[in-house]
């Protein structure tokens, strides 16, 4: 195979393309030793050091949990400390669920982190705190290179409110090849085999797929592939895409082929969980979990397997949201700690930097000419997720501020209607109801 010359900064590393599957494990454990090596490649870091430099500490809030991203952010932050002494970097770790929800009490009582690492979809709701500084004003800012749609995540009354932190991703359904092969059953690609091969897969020792449908936006970003491929709007959530799709997920639980223990799982690390322990045949999810699935010895094409999220009528082409997380600097913290959060944030974005938190994250990198140099390494674990981009939908997409609170209604109707509070029909009709609300106001 060819070799890439991959351009790091002011250094350059050579890397052949592995071609065996079984290599995802090695990758990332190069990966994780060159972050630690490759300094030279964070913005700065080897001039910007003063010998007089001024204290400070800057504080940074997440909900990064899978091996790769806790080390990745763990080297960079040893690294970036070295690099200027006196500067101290605080990473507090949120559950996803309640990473919101704080950040706007924190907004309420100005009283914000340095660094916000933010859902994507909540980029516009933080922006209108008036507490975010915008990366634009600052020196150094430069919107070259990036996917349009990644990039404009933080765009805002002609002013860039934030930069990626390790590019994009999306969604797909995982499956366990050994217990597909030996339940006699094919990866299901639509609906109707979905229900089949989940029935034919749940054992009194596991269930044939593991859902997410807790309280939280990634029950919303689960249930997004079935409801927009199906030719679902949230303006009209109660119209019959809504309900076949909810109506889908509420025949998988009521049959048995999923847990309704759902109503309290996460997608990572919970409904991951699940899978690892060989609890669940199936799930949908993110290539974030690949470092997680190497580490547990499992590889694509051997332990599991990935196709599109099904779809209702074949030949339909899937449409994943776009998701991934952005930086977002506070004004919590003084000039001082303001511009040294930037150029923490702009390490982040050189070409090595991106290509290195890719791999570990599990993501695809936002600039364009990186994510050509890493599409060329990757395993074809990822050839599903990088096709799918091509329909992909950010999800605040006409929506803007008015997304969390529309994706609160979905999430909180799709809970009810799996825990047999409500009917689908009733359920939607609530969300409904709700949405409308957001809408006109």
């Amino acid at each position: 195979m060819p070799q890439l010359l991959v351009e790091f900064g002011s250094c350059y590393t050579l890397e052949k393309e592995k071609t065996a599957v079984n290599q995802s494990a090695i990758k990332w454990r190069r990966g994780l030793a060159s972050l630690a090596a490759a300094t030279c490649a964070v913005v700065g870091m080897s001039q910007v050091a003063s010998s007089a430099a001024t204290k400070i500490t800057l504080t940074e809030e997440d909900y990064f949990n899978t091996p790769g991203q806790i080390a990745a952010l763990a080297n960079y932050n040893k690294q970036f400390e070295a690099a200027h002494p006196g500067v101290t970097i605080t990473r507090q770790y949120v559950p996803f669920a309640n990473l919101d929800t704080k950040l706007l009490t924190q907004a309420a009582g100005h009283d914000l982190p340095n660094l916000l690492a933010v859902d994507n979809p909540f980029v516009p709701t933080m922006i209108t705190t008036g507490q975010m500084v915008p990366l634009s004003t600052l020196k150094g800012f430069s919107t070259a290179g990036y996917y349009p749609a990644i990039i404009k995540e933080g765009f805002f009354n002609g002013k860039y409110y934030s930069y990626p932190v390790a590019g994009a991703n999306s969604i797909a359904l995982m499956y366990n090849i050994p217990m597909l092969k030996a339940a006699h059953v094919s990866p299901p690609r639509t609906w109707a085999q979905l229900v089949s091969a989940a029935k034919a897969l749940t054992t009194p020792k596991r269930f044939g797929i593991a859902l997410t449908c807790e309280a939280a936006e990634d029950t919303t970003w689960q249930f997004e592939p079935f409801f927009w491929t199906n030719g679902g709007s949230f303006a009209k959530i109660a119209s019959a895409p809504g309900v076949q799709a909810l109506s889908l997920w509420k025949q998988l639980v009521t049959d048995g082929s999923a847990s309704k223990a759902c109503l309290n799982w996460s997608q990572t690390p919970a409904a991951t969980g699940q899978f690892l322990a060989g609890k669940a045949a199936m799930m949908v999810n993110g290539p974030w979990n690949f470092p997680t699935l190497n580490q547990q010895h499992w590889y694509y094409g051997k332990q599991f397997g990935i196709v599109p999220v099904p779809v209702r009528v074949p030949g339909q082409h899937v449409v994943v949201p776009l998701g991934g997380e952005d930086w977002m600097i506070s004004n919590s913290g003084g000039n001082a700690a303001e511009q040294m959060a930037f150029q923490y944030i702009q390490g982040m974005q050189t070409p090595a930097k991106e290509l290195q938190l890719a791999k570990l994250f599990g993501y695809l990198p936002a600039k364009i000419a990186v994510a050509k140099t890493y599409l060329a390494q990757a395993g074809p674990e990822w050839k599903v997720y990088i096709d799918q981009t091509l329909y992909a939908h950010p999800r605040t997409l006409g929506l803007g501020v008015k997304y969390p609170k529309i994706s609160q209604a979905v999430w909180t109707a799709i809970q009810a209607a799996l825990s047999g509070t409500q009917s689908v029909t009733a359920a939607l009709q609530t969300a409904q109801s709700q949405i409308t609300a957001v809408l006109k106001g």
